[in-house]
């Protein structure tokens, strides 16, 4: 009996558009938490910077659906883990915790690096499993000491498509990545700081915009090989590490509140959507275009293979 691979393709193409509309395979996030010496200061309240982080931080970890993978990478601790407290996979919410609240304090603020290798793990992520949404979030009370890493890094990283969120905790100014992030937050006590995580995990990307099973529909004409090689063409983001872009110019942001949010038109992150819009838009036209092409010439040399019988 021929095996009938039309329902494997079928699940697969159903697969291959929930990544476009961004999926709901769970979230994957990494938080590159600010572990420096000046996270000893306190805060209004009273309470340190760093114990209100990790308070912060503890609070959402039992908020996570069992589904979530986080991450959480230090400054300057745990460097015989690569500065890894929480391995980037699925939770377990008691020890992740009790890493969380072993964090100390100390040393300098090398943000620019951290930030590149906490992307890189959220771009290995999803080199293996594709689907689902991933998530920076940085966390920190001071600017970087590697202002020029950082200058470098943080354009490649909103290329890839990654959301970027910062946090500026209690801090005189706005940080410099207030107007260079997806979002950004001021948190001057503990209520802020818990309030701003939340939010930052609270927000979804809507996913009702896209049929699936219509899109399917626009396959059903291919044989099963051009279909397939279709969605493998279309289905790999840009996961390569980050290597850095060279940029200046950054744009300014819509102030709402306590939180800042970058307009999707700001030269910076602009990339990024520039990057899925010709990944959501133009390649999947561009390669229906030449499969409809190739399915026309197929059909049409064997209406002529009919005629001449």
């Amino acid at each position: 009996m021929k095996f009938n691979r039309r329902p494997a393709l079928s699940l697969a193409a159903i697969c291959f558009c929930n990544w476009i509309q961004f999926g709901t395979a769970g979230d994957n996030v990494v938080i590159v938490l600010d572990d420096s010496g000046s996270m000893n200061e306190r805060m209004s309240g009273g309470i340190r910077r760093i114990d209100a982080a990790k308070k912060a931080i503890a609070e959402v970890l039992r908020q996570f659906p069992v589904d979530t993978k986080l991450g959480l990478m230090l400054l300057n601790g745990d460097r015989s883990k690569q500065h890894w407290a929480i391995p980037l996979e699925h939770l377990s919410v008691p020890q992740a915790t009790r890493r969380v609240e072993a964090v100390g304090a100390d040393g300098g603020t090398p943000l620019g690096e951290r930030m590149r290798e906490g992307a890189d793990a959220l771009l290995q992520l999803r080199e293996k499993q594709i689907y689902g949404n991933y998530r920076l979030l940085i966390v920190t009370d001071g600017e970087a000491n590697d202002a020029r890493q950082l200058a470098l890094y943080l354009p490649d990283v909103l290329s890839r498509g990654l959301t970027v969120d910062a946090i500026g905790v209690d801090m005189k100014k706005n940080h410099s990545l207030a107007t260079r992030v997806h979002t950004y937050r001021r948190a001057d006590d503990q209520a802020a700081l818990s309030k701003a995580i939340e939010e930052v995990f609270a927000e979804k990307m809507d996913s009702s915009s896209t049929d699936a099973g219509a899109d399917f529909s626009l396959l059903q004409a291919f044989d099963d090989n051009t279909a397939k090689e279709a969605l493998l063409a279309l289905s790999r983001p840009n996961n390569s590490s980050v290597i850095g872009v060279s940029s200046t110019n950054y744009p300014s942001v819509a102030t709402q509140g306590n939180t800042q949010v970058n307009p999707q038109s700001g030269v910076t992150w602009g990339i990024g959507i520039l990057v899925a819009a010709l990944t959501i838009c133009v390649l999947p036209l561009v390669v229906t275009l030449i499969v409809l092409g190739a399915f026309f010439r197929k059909a049409n040399q064997k209406n002529r293979n009919r005629f001449r019988r």
